[in-house]
């Protein structure tokens, strides 16, 4: 099961990818999490390990699997046989604008079953997700 959610931002891509990857703050920016713990030393990137609580949602522990600042990055949960990938892309526009898109694949014998529940759930989150990212891009010292 694939979602998708793009959003195009007035700002440049490094302050998008910025905003993005300010992990610790999406709390304070996005209204579907409310806590994000990054578990290993920084700076972020590949094999860096983050756990994640949303409302509804089951805490996480997430794996950065791919890290191209400034343009991607991706990371996998794999949790009661369900494999989740999700994508947070960042690229350039003209005139100093930027398009958010964020995916996230769900594979596993259970989709089925738990699509059933989590589809209206996962697109709510993924729209408020990209319009909280936005927002905060878009804002001056945030």
């Amino acid at each position: 099961m694939r979602f998708e959610e793009s959003i195009d931002i007035d700002a440049q891509q490094e302050r998008v990818w910025e905003v993005l990857t300010d992990l610790e703050a999406w709390p304070q920016r996005i209204e579907t999490v409310d806590i994000v713990e990054v578990l290993t030393p920084a700076p972020l990137s590949k094999g860096s390990r983050v756990r994640l609580e949303q409302p509804k949602l089951p805490e996480g522990t997430w794996d950065i699997t791919v890290w191209d600042a400034p343009s991607y990055f991706e990371w996998r949960q794999k949790a009661g046989g369900v494999t989740s990938i999700a994508g947070h892309r960042v690229e350039m526009l003209d005139d100093g604008r930027s398009r958010l898109t964020l995916t996230l694949d769900m594979r596993g014998v259970l989709i089925p079953v738990i699509g059933l529940f989590y589809r209206d759930l996962t697109n709510r989150y993924m729209t408020i997700e990209a319009q909280g990212i936005k927002r905060a891009a878009e804002s001056a010292g945030t």
